[in-house]
């Protein structure tokens, strides 16, 4: 796409009083985040551009950035995978013109980059293309009960591997012994020679919770650093690491090809956007795609996007100012306080309800639950929830 450095008119300018803080919990219009969110992959997967595109800049306008793009991720990995296995390497350049836009910016907080002509044409473009985007089954996550899974009496039914080679390739010396079993196991589900899906993806999980099994009796488990993956130091030693080893050494030794190797290269970048040790379960499904890639015959002439859609593509992101205008009536402008002047003395939540209240009489936003005034959703660690 060709970038526009430039900042937007003054009719779709957001020109707001609040500060990052008042954002916490709530979109640019005061609904719950955790709502705009459901509302926003919902409408995706029901093929609704222009809702998707609305609650998409809802949460780009109240500067939650980040929530964006962990849903266009989810969305990707979840819904489409296979359907159009180009996109990882798409929304990885994306990415990297996201982040460059970024570091060529003077901005003290996110919110500034809501009035970026750029920004808001990308977010747009993403959202188009994976909305229309072919699709394959939706993943659903293999749940482990943790009762019976980490019973050595049960855990010996699920082995498969006729010997422990397969983890030899990327088991480290100081990786924690008793992981050896899952890492072989995995290794042998996404080989060639054991190529299986549902397998490889529960000794995924498997390896998940019992790290989280671990950090809550405070026995935190460590692998050897990577220090090749692309987070902060602190972080290179979550075990999720080992089962990444594994993908990239089974993409070269059983010889994929180039385009299984590049696409596996750009969902490591992605899985590490901004990594916690929480996205290991938050971002699941990237893991699972990347299973896919090994152990699923994959299409390699999927177009990213149709020559019919590329003129509704080009339509939505021309006309996505027009969203902005819609947001736009919900904003606590300066010009606006000689309304609130009058007021009573409260606390700043109780002021800024009352001043939501009075801006929803300019009206047109579609209607979801608002926020009580009350605790806002700490959501950051879900997808949604």
């Amino acid at each position: 796409m060709e970038l526009d450095t430039h900042l937007v008119d003054d009719a779709t300018f957001i020109n707001d009083v609040r500060e990052p803080a008042d954002f916490r919990g709530v979109s640019f219009s005061n609904y719950r985040k955790t709502e705009v969110k459901r509302a926003f992959v919902d409408n995706m997967h029901k093929i609704k551009l222009e809702a998707a595109c609305y609650w998409c800049s809802e949460l780009l306008c109240a500067g939650h950035l980040m929530d964006i793009w962990e849903i266009l991720l989810y969305f990707m990995a979840k819904h489409i995978h296979l359907g159009n296995p180009r996109l990882v390497i798409y929304l990885e350049s994306r990415f990297r013109i996201f982040r460059n836009i970024l570091s060529q910016s003077t901005f003290v907080s996110e919110l500034q980059l809501r009035n970026k002509v750029d920004i808001r044409k990308l977010f747009a473009e993403m959202v188009c293309i994976l909305t229309l985007s072919p699709r394959k089954h939706s993943f659903e996550p293999i749940r482990i009960n943790r009762v019976e899974e980490f019973d050595m009496t049960h855990m010996t039914e699920r082995l498969r591997a006729p010997s422990v080679k397969f983890a030899e390739p990327v088991f480290q010396e100081e990786d924690p012994k008793e992981l050896y079993i899952a890492v072989n196991e995995f290794s042998y589900a996404i080989s060639r020679e054991g190529s299986n899906l549902m397998t490889a993806c529960y000794w995924i999980e498997w390896m998940l919770e019992f790290d989280a099994i671990c950090r809550k009796r405070r026995e935190i488990c460590r692998c050897q650093r990577r220090t090749k993956v692309p987070v902060e130091t602190k972080y290179q030693k979550d075990i999720i690491w080992m089962a990444w080893d594994a993908f990239n050494h089974y993409a070269k030794a059983d010889a994929h090809g180039e385009f299984i190797e590049r696409s596996m290269q750009s969902l490591l970048q992605l899985f590490s956007i901004k990594y916690t040790t929480a996205c290991g379960k938050r971002r699941r499904y990237l893991l699972y795609f990347a299973v896919t890639l090994l152990t699923e015959p994959v299409p390699t002439n999927v177009e990213i996007v149709t020559l019919d859609h590329k003129k509704i593509l080009a339509s939505v992101v021309e006309q996505i100012h027009m969203v902005y205008r819609q947001i736009k009536k919900n904003e606590l402008s300066p010009n606006t306080e000689y309304l609130f002047s009058g007021m009573n003395k409260r606390s700043t939540l109780e002021q800024s309800m009352r001043k939501l209240e009075v801006m929803e009489t300019l009206g047109g936003v579609p209607r979801l639950s608002r926020s009580d005034g009350g605790a806002h959703d700490d959501d950051d660690d879900d997808v949604f929830a």
